[in-house]
């Protein structure tokens, strides 16, 4: 069962990669246009969901963005708002970030597809392109897997296929506890003054929804079972029909996926894989190379 509410939020304008009759609908620079965005909650079986909205129906294909860990549909806004000027744009709060209460039950990629699939019933009235960023890069493959009526394409950027060692007893990845840690009780001012002073490379637009997304974090992440390895990840994209784009930035600079990933990938979808290097960035490759992943995104809506 779903219901919905909700938040009124409407936003202001933004710059449109594009205009709106180039394939795809980003294209190039184009012309200054308002676009509408709420943020909303979606009831599924009991437990509230929030995701945003940004723009309307109309007759591009819509897109649905899932965020990494530790973020949250808001560290989209940069990119959606610009996706949105033409088309239904989707993002939707992973449990325990952003509007997402983590609940009481284990934190695992198939319960974050559910709570997707649940969104895009509700909202879109076809298939859609999924976009996901690292860890919503392993959601976004099990929503195309488990629900593939839902999914007209797949866009993968910088997906967590290796989460960086052995994870704890619970499935927790090795990173996660240190790192949530270090967001513990800094106000969002704060966390985006160190975002600024450390995070450089990162588009100018980009630091506030990062550090609101910090601080919204729920810290008892850490202290439920964790399950992300229930697919071999790279494996199981060999049962996925729909062209998939991977996107990826530098090892060097903190990019998870390297060259074997990639060749991999291409053997098992051939024509339906596209692979986008983007020269110079790292992990978080739509932050500080947004020109080079709208690009990417423009292709992958093309292909679809």
């Amino acid at each position: 069962m779903t219901t919905d509410a909700g938040v009124g939020s409407a936003t202001g304008g933004a710059v449109v990669h594009g205009d709106a009759g180039a394939p795809g609908g980003a294209g190039d620079a184009g012309d200054a246009v308002v676009v509408h965005r709420s943020e909303r909650t979606l009831g599924v079986d009991g437990r509230p969901v929030g995701y945003t909205v940004w723009g309307r129906p109309g007759d591009a294909l819509p897109v649905l963005l899932l965020h990494g860990v530790t973020d949250s549909a808001e560290t989209w806004d940069p990119v959606a708002r610009l996706l949105a000027a033409d088309r239904l744009v989707v993002g939707v709060d992973a449990r325990g970030h952003g509007r997402t209460p983590l609940g009481e039950g284990p934190f695992t990629i198939a319960s974050l597809a559910v709570d997707a699939a649940a969104v895009l019933r509700h909202v879109a009235d076809g298939p859609v392109l999924v976009v996901g960023h690292s860890m919503g890069g392993l959601v976004a493959t099990e929503l195309t897997l488990t629900e593939p009526g839902l999914v007209a394409g797949l866009v993968l950027e910088d997906p967590a296929w290796d989460t960086g060692g052995v994870a704890t007893p619970d499935g927790v990845p090795p990173f996660l506890a240190p790192f949530l840690l270090s967001f513990a009780g800094v106000d969002a001012e704060t966390l985006e003054a160190r975002s600024r002073a450390t995070q450089q490379d990162f588009a100018d637009d980009e630091h506030g929804p990062w550090a609101r997304s910090k601080a919204q974090l729920d810290q008892r992440l850490v202290h439920v079972p964790h399950d992300w390895s229930g697919r071999a990840w790279v494996e199981a994209l060999a049962d996925v029909r729909v062209p998939v784009t991977l996107v990826t930035g530098d090892v060097g600079r903190g990019a998870l996926v390297g060259a074997a990933h990639v060749e991999r990938v291409r053997a098992l979808l051939g024509d339906r894989f596209t692979h986008v290097a983007v020269p110079g960035v790292g992990h978080s490759v739509r932050r500080e190379g947004r020109e080079a992943f709208l690009a990417a995104l423009d292709g992958a809506l093309g292909r679809v």
